[in-house]
């Protein structure tokens, strides 16, 4: 029960020439004040206590599709949304190009991205929900008509690669000791990748992972069958998952792997996964 206060109105002096309206407004902004902080059962500072959670994604299919009017679907999306919904945080989602979205996501509080490969260079830039896919691997493409054959990792450093500016085929590699301008050729742009293969007789290779590379070559219109699967690189499998910035409050990450660890034990995470899993399938 809440027990009701008496209050008494702080002493004015009116001064010559202000109106009494002006007055009259004061004292009102000041009762409804001193009224909310009293007997309202949340304070203003529970209100707030809750974060917005701000959260951005690229386009990256069948993961995250991005539709002309700015939509997103998607197997990751299904899962993102269920975790926020099984959470007490208000969201938003938006997708932008990888680059814009890889730094977004780690200057500012509350702001948190997906799906990221998780990889040593990147441990400390971001705080980790949780994994939001089954492990996949990285591969190397080229054209068929190149004839290129490589054995090993060593092989593939002979060649030049296009890769995408801090995907886990450029900061992977990069770990794996290859150099930028002299390994790897790095794009700020998902949908030159094949493209780029394609048209430029400088550019040997492309790294993709088997699910996303028939998805990749429709986007740009490009038939599949012209590209070879030439290496799978085993020391770079990839995992996607949920992160958010290091500025991020380690209760929000906890609330958040919380809700994700249930979407697990409960089933929905295989519920989802059958219904794309057809789109997941890798790439033969």
């Amino acid at each position: 029960m809440l027990c009701k206060k008496k209050f008494t109105l702080p002493y004015v002096t009116i001064k010559k020439g202000v109106r009494s309206s002006r007055i009259k407004k004061i004292l009102y902004i000041t009762l409804a004040l001193a009224l909310l902080s009293s007997t309202s059962p949340f304070s203003i500072a529970d209100s707030i206590k809750d974060p917005v959670i701000q959260i951005v994604t690229e386009h990256l299919p069948p993961y995250q599709i991005v539709a002309e009017d700015k939509s997103i679907s998607g197997f990751a999306v299904d899962i993102i949304e269920e975790i926020m919904a099984r959470s007490h945080f208000t969201y938003s989602l938006k997708s932008y190009p990888w680059a814009r979205a890889y730094k977004l996501a780690q200057r500012k509080p509350n702001h948190c991205i997906f799906s990221v490969a998780r990889l040593p260079s990147r441990e400390k830039l971001f705080k980790w929900v949780g994994p939001i896919s089954k492990v996949n691997n990285t591969v190397v493409w080229a054209l068929k008509d190149k004839n290129i054959k490589v054995n090993s990792l060593e092989d593939v450093k002979k060649y030049t690669l296009a890769v995408n500016r801090n995907d886990i085929g450029h900061t992977g590699l990069m770990e794996l000791g290859f150099e930028e301008d002299k390994h790897l050729y790095v794009l700020n742009n998902t949908e030159s990748l094949i493209n780029l293969l394609i048209t430029r007789p400088e550019i040997d290779l492309i790294v993709a992972d088997d699910t996303t590379i028939n998805y990749r070559a429709q986007l740009v219109g490009a038939n599949i069958n012209k590209l070879q699967r030439v290496f799978k690189i085993d020391a770079l499998p990839l995992n996607f998952f949920f992160a958010c910035s290091p500025q991020t409050d380690d209760t929000t990450i906890t609330h958040l792997a919380d809700k994700l660890e249930s979407i697990y034990l409960d089933n929905t995470y295989e519920t989802i996964w059958n219904k794309w899993k057809f789109k997941l399938m890798p790439t033969k």
